[in-house]
């Protein structure tokens, strides 16, 4: 669904990752658009997608009220490396538990 508004926005995914209880995304957004505008159309495109898929979704909001957003401009390289890290970290903490 990510690429689906990615495309339909001519938005560009540099990298992502799914966790389970977060997601990071490092995007390039035209600029006619505002971040705070992406990350609605990304919120609300999504939680409607999961609901009409997963029948049994409960009911109420499915994203949280906040996100994080850092706006860069320079060092695309230690962001993507963060980004593809997080696997690794994740993985890590499950081993723990």
């Amino acid at each position: 669904m990510f690429k689906y508004v990615a495309t339909w926005k001519k938005l560009h995914i540099h990298a992502w990752h799914v966790g389970e209880e977060h997601i990071h995304l490092f995007l390039s957004i035209p600029p006619k658009y505002s971040a705070a505008y992406v990350v609605q159309v990304l919120k609300g495109k999504t939680s409607m997608w999961l609901k009409k898929k997963v029948k049994k979704f409960p009911p109420g909001t499915f994203w949280a009220r906040g996100y994080f957003i850092s706006t860069i401009g320079g060092n695309e390289h230690q962001i993507r490396n963060y980004i593809n890290n997080q696997r690794h970290y994740q993985r890590d903490l499950q081993t723990l538990f």
